[in-house]
C-alpha cells in the first residue's frame, strides 16, 4: 500500500497565504501605476488638444488679414492655393473624425474607414504618424461612439454609447459596494483588495470615456438640431 503524501504544514500555509497577499498588494500597486501613467498619457494629450484648438483659433483670426490684396499669407498656402492642414494627434482625432462625419451633406451613421480618411483630409486635417490612415483606424478603433459596422471596414456612429457607459459604471459601482459587505471568515481578503483595485482602475476607464462620449454626441446632436433648423 502507497502512503498517502503529507498534508501542507501549518506553516507552509501560513507562508503561502502570506504570499498571495503580497501578491495581491503588489497588483494593486501596480494598477495604480498604470493609472497613474494613464492620467499622465491623458493629460498630454489633452493639453496637445488644447494648442490645436489655439492654433486653429488663430488660423481664423489671421484668415481674413491673409485674403487682403498683398497680403497673402506667405508660407500658409500650399503652392496650388489652398490653406494648411490642421495635424492631428491622439484623441482630437477621433474628436475630428465624428465632427467630419456629421458634417458630410449626406449625414451617414456609418462609413469605410478609407473613404472617412478621405473626408477627414477634406475637411482640411492631417494626422500625424508614419503611417497616417493606421493612426486613423487605431484612434476611430478606440473611440468610446464609433463601433465596428456589419460590413468589414465599416465603421459606425454609435449614439447610445453614453447610455451604455453610465449602466456600466452603474454595476461597477454595485460591484464595490458588494466587496464593501462584512466578509466572512472564509473570504479571501487578499482577492477582495486585488478585485477592488480592480474595479477602481475600471472605473477610471469607464468614467473617462463617458466623458468623451458624452462630450462627442452632445456636439453631434447639436448638429443635427442646427440641420433641422
Amino acid at each position: 500500500m502507497v502512503p498517502s503524501p503529507p498534508s501542507p504544514s501549518a506553516r507552509l500555509l501560513r507562508a503561502a497565504a502570506a504570499e498571495r497577499e503580497e501578491l495581491g498588494r503588489h497588483r494593486a500597486r501596480l494598477l495604480t501605476a498604470r493609472d497613474k501613467l494613464r492620467d499622465e498619457l491623458a493629460a498630454v494629450e489633452t493639453s496637445l488638444h488644447d494648442l490645436d484648438e489655439r492654433a486653429r483659433l488663430l488660423d481664423r483670426l489671421a484668415a481674413p488679414a491673409a485674403e487682403q490684396p498683398g497680403n497673402r499669407a506667405r508660407g500658409a498656402e500650399d503652392p496650388v492655393g489652398r490653406r494648411a492642414a490642421t495635424r492631428l494627434r491622439g484623441p482630437a482625432i477621433r474628436r475630428a473624425a465624428v465632427e467630419t462625419l456629421l458634417a458630410l451633406p449626406e449625414r451617414p451613421e456609418a462609413l469605410h474607414y478609407r473613404d472617412w480618411y478621405d473626408a477627414l483630409r477634406g475637411a482640411g486635417f492631417e494626422v500625424e504618424g508614419k503611417d497616417p490612415l493606421a493612426v486613423f483606424l487605431t484612434q476611430i478603433s478606440r473611440s468610446p461612439v464609433i463601433r465596428k459596422g456589419t460590413q468589414p471596414g465599416v465603421y459606425e456612429l454609435d449614439t447610445a454609447a453614453a447610455h451604455r457607459l453610465r449602466e456600466r459604471l452603474d454595476r461597477l459601482h454595485e460591484d464595490l459596494r458588494a466587496l464593501s459587505a462584512t466578509p466572512s471568515p472564509a473570504t479571501d481578503l487578499a482577492a477582495v483588495r486585488s478585485r477592488r483595485a480592480q474595479i477602481h482602475a475600471e472605473i477610471g476607464q469607464v468614467e473617462k470615456a463617458l466623458v468623451e462620449a458624452e462630450e462627442l454626441l452632445g456636439g453631434a446632436e447639436r448638429s443635427r438640431l442646427a440641420a433641422a433648423g
